[in-house]
């Protein structure tokens, strides 16, 4: 069975992220319902949005828990789920109103620049086999964000938000840019486990100073 890893989209990606806020006016809102709300857009859509209060600076360890969804949505995905299914200890969770506006609206910013150059090419790339491979590898990048060390979650979340975005307009350019951008996140990660945060920053001097 095909994935729904696309969907027909109607509206922009932002447009549909500003709408969970505009149609929600409790001041709790179930995650089930945001979920719902963006189901349209497949395993793409739902993974983009778990993957965007790693734009925004939370303190640890909220970046781990945000880390669980995306896991258990990408191994639906590289198993070969027909559309997402959320876990009741997920969906019946609550997430305030305001700290869910503030964190779209901080990120639909970034994404209006980014969906300028976000089209369709490379389409052949997205077949079904190729989409498990993406789920397998998002799985990895996830578990990159659940290491509770500094540095540890911004590229990799950064590459699945990228990577979603290329999922939902079919741009196998894109794909591949955040694919590159996830396992360098991960290689920082492993190097950060085994060395410190110290090699981070002495990588970076030497850069600077080689140029």
């Amino acid at each position: 069975m095909k994935q729904n890893l696309t969907g027909k989209l109607q509206k922009q990606t932002t447009d549909l992220l500003e709408d969970v806020v505009v149609n929600n006016t409790s001041d709790m809102i179930y995650i089930k319902d945001i979920i719902n709300n963006m189901n349209q857009g497949g395993f793409a859509l739902i993974m983009l949005i778990f993957s965007l209060p790693i734009l925004v600076p939370l303190p640890p360890p909220l970046p781990s828990f945000i880390a669980l969804p995306l896991l258990i949505f990408s191994f639906q995905m590289m198993v070969g789920f027909s559309s997402p299914k959320v876990p009741k200890f997920i969906g019946n969770k609550q997430i305030k109103r305001q700290l869910l506006a503030k964190i779209i609206e901080k990120s639909v910013f970034q994404l209006r620049k980014t969906e300028k150059f976000v089209k369709s090419r490379w389409s052949f790339i997205f077949d079904i086999f190729n989409e498990r491979i993406i789920g397998f590898l998002v799985i990895i990048f996830a578990l990159s964000i659940l290491v509770p060390l500094p540095l540890t979650n911004l590229l990799p979340g950064i590459s699945i938000l990228i990577i979603s975005l290329s999922l939902l307009s079919k741009d196998g350019l894109i794909l591949l840019f955040g694919l590159f951008i996830g396992i360098s996140g991960v290689l920082m990660t492993i190097s950060i486990l085994f060395f410190g945060a110290g090699i981070i920053v002495t990588a970076k001097n030497y850069i600077l100073n080689f140029f």
